[in-house]
């Protein structure tokens, strides 16, 4: 059996060894390193997950099969404080039904066939440039700050130099740069590493099969947008130990130009829209087609491109 072949039922049926030593061999076949390998929970499921490193970036195991993806709005029961919330941003910006909303803003139900494959943990930035902290640039930045020291702190330069370090001691954590590309050339950048990017997987990816709103289920907090809550469902790592579709300022590109995950550029919870519309932004199926539109656009801004990188298991 090709690893592509490998499902969830396939995967979770595997005694421990035989995870393992399945794991060790698709690290030697792609040129990885085994991570991790051991059980999670999320919202109530549990999972084997498989962890990989290529060369500091981390990679899961996103096992296959032919999942039901996209969102039927008819099977959503909101809860109180979602249904009055929504009402209120109805009245204020003429919108539909909730019912109505929902389905205009998520996938179509569809059966997809779904390969196994490595899905990266986190999101990739191809217009980020990684830079070394004796870099001139970055030595510059930190000694800007002279003696003001306390804690680790993150400075950005007006150039799109970026540098997190540590205040106590000096010594930085994290520098980079910001190169503005186009959409074709972020794509090449992740072919030059031997990856892609996702189509329908990111809703896999992200929903790892759950068929509720979100990946956690269908209710949300009525007190706040995703960004001011710092600690919930949203934030975890999901079922397939993915830090995916946590902040809708961190929207993702996939191989359609136009389709957008993962959020909205914040464009719901800058606009003051609601607090279930700025939720709503995280479903696994959402879809905002004005906004990846405008994305890509000539509008649209290129100092971030965030993707996520697979590896395909041949």
């Amino acid at each position: 059996m090709s690893y592509a072949d490998l499902s969830l039922a396939q995967w979770n049926d595997l005694s421990d060894g035989a995870a393992g030593r399945l794991a060790q061999d698709v690290a030697a076949r792609h040129e990885l390193t085994v991570a991790g390998l051991g059980a999670t929970a999320y919202a109530g499921r549990s999972h084997r997950t498989a962890l990989f490193d290529r060369g500091g970036m981390r990679f899961a195991l996103v096992p296959g099969g032919r999942p039901t993806l996209g969102y039927d709005a008819a099977r959503f029961r909101p809860a109180a404080h979602q249904t009055a919330d929504y009402a209120d941003s109805a009245a204020e910006f003429g919108l539909p039904s909730l019912i109505e909303y929902v389905d205009a803003m998520t996938s179509p139900v569809r059966d997809v066939d779904m390969p196994a494959m490595l899905v990266a943990v986190d999101a990739f930035d191809p217009c980020e440039v990684p830079l070394a902290p004796d870099d001139p640039r970055v030595r510059e930045l930190v000694a800007s700050v002279g003696n003001r020291f306390g804690g680790v702190r993150t400075l950005r330069s007006g150039d799109g130099l970026t540098v997190e370090f540590d205040r106590t001691t000096g010594r930085v954590v994290r520098a980079r740069a910001i190169r503005e590309v186009s959409y074709d050339e972020a794509m090449a950048g992740l072919g030059s590493l031997g990856v892609r990017t996702t189509t329908d997987e990111w809703e896999w990816a992200c929903g790892a099969g759950a068929t509720t709103l979100f990946r956690w289920g269908d209710d949300c907090p009525g007190d706040g947008y995703p960004y001011d809550h710092r600690t919930g469902p949203h934030r975890q790592e999901n079922l397939w130990g993915l830090a995916i579709g946590q902040d809708p300022y961190r929207h993702e590109a996939t191989t359609e130009r136009t389709v957008v995950c993962g959020g909205d550029g914040g464009g719901a919870t800058c606009g003051g829209s609601g607090f279930f519309l700025g939720w709503l932004t995280l479903a696994t199926a959402y879809r905002d087609e004005d906004f990846g539109r405008w994305v890509a656009s000539d509008d649209g801004y290129a100092d971030e491109i965030l993707t996520r990188p697979v590896i395909e298991l041949g």
